[in-house]
């Protein structure tokens, strides 16, 4: 059967790939935005300009997607989002393809636009968090949260070194500008991912962006992980690596909602991370962080339950 993989870049496009192996008997393709990490995806992929940035040029890009469905003929459409899904999703039901959306991981109280719009259109739609059914109609199905949580010990790290993770989408000046005003103040390198920051870095040591491996690179060898949330904290907490979250704030016009802080309350909730909100706590939350005694691991009922609707609906 193949399968046509729907996201974009970021957070979503990881969320994804831990999903890899509900896929791996299938044929499969990526159709996702264009940027440093999605050219390097080691998959046959199609790329687009960025809609979540400018709506307007999904229009403009409808024949291209058309293309894609005609020349492909998936069996399926699978997207987690964000609004790149929603196109495909319209104008693959008209060509009677099967639609499935699994909500992103990191909505735990408010749905996503995408998820909204997609959900008529969906056959299956799936939410990773129990919370998530209230918002949607009874079409919504929770078959488990794609991640559980293990006990483990912090291993040792060939570097003292601390890692700073911004993402790939907005800039975080006030999280780079704090760090590097505090580099060279405390015993550990600090190694900043300053993404679209527009803060000028003069202590730190730092990069705009890396490829994902590299990132993943760079975790491992890290003993601690500043984040504002999101995958970026999953993907540590999956490498083992403790992480300080600093959410972006909706008040200081950072976000356009607190989702990302919800997320990150649920993760200090279960003894996965601790949240740092004063950034001027920052330097002493550092050097009296003693590690997180539990990291996670991927929930194989959830990804085995995937694979086997995957193999049912193929037949």
């Amino acid at each position: 059967m193949k399968i046509a993989l729907i996201c974009s870049h970021g957070g979503h496009l990881t969320e994804m790939t831990y999903m890899m192996d509900a896929f791996a008997e299938h044929d499969i393709f990526f159709v996702t935005y264009d940027n440093i990490r999605t050219r390097n995806l080691n998959y046959r992929k199609y790329l687009f300009p960025n809609f979540g940035k400018k709506p307007y040029k999904m229009f403009l890009n409808l024949p291209k997607i058309i293309n894609i469905l005609l020349k492909e003929k998936p069996d399926v459409i699978l997207s987690n989002g964000a609004e790149i899904a929603i196109p495909f999703f319209y104008l693959g039901r008209l060509l009677r393809k099967r639609t499935i959306f699994i909500e992103c991981y990191t909505r735990i109280d408010t749905p996503t636009v995408t998820g909204k719009l997609v959900y008529p259109v969906s056959q299956l739609f799936l939410v990773l968090w129990p919370e998530m059914l209230t918002f949607y109609g009874k079409k919504a199905e929770y078959w488990g949260n794609m991640f559980n949580r293990e006990d483990s010990t912090t291993p040792e790290r060939p570097e003292e070194q601390i890692l700073v993770i911004t993402g790939m989408h907005s800039g975080f000046n006030r999280l780079v500008k704090k760090v590097d005003e505090i580099a060279g103040e405390i015993p550990e390198k600090i190694i900043i991912q300053s993404g679209n920051a527009s803060y000028s870095i003069k202590n730190a040591e730092h990069f705009k962006f890396k490829d994902y491996d590299e990132i993943k690179s760079l975790i491992k060898n890290s003993k601690l992980v500043i984040c504002p949330g999101a995958m970026s904290a999953v993907d540590s907490l999956y490498l083992g690596t403790p992480v300080i979250i600093i959410p972006r704030s909706k008040d200081e016009g950072e976000v356009i909602n607190d989702h990302q802080r919800i997320f990150a309350e649920k993760l200090e909730s279960q003894g996965l991370v601790k949240i740092v909100n004063n950034l001027d706590c920052l330097k002493d939350s550092i050097s009296e962080f003693d590690g997180i005694k539990h990291n996670i691991k991927l929930n194989k009922g959830f990804l085995n339950e995937l694979k086997y609707f995957l193999g049912v609906t193929g037949k």
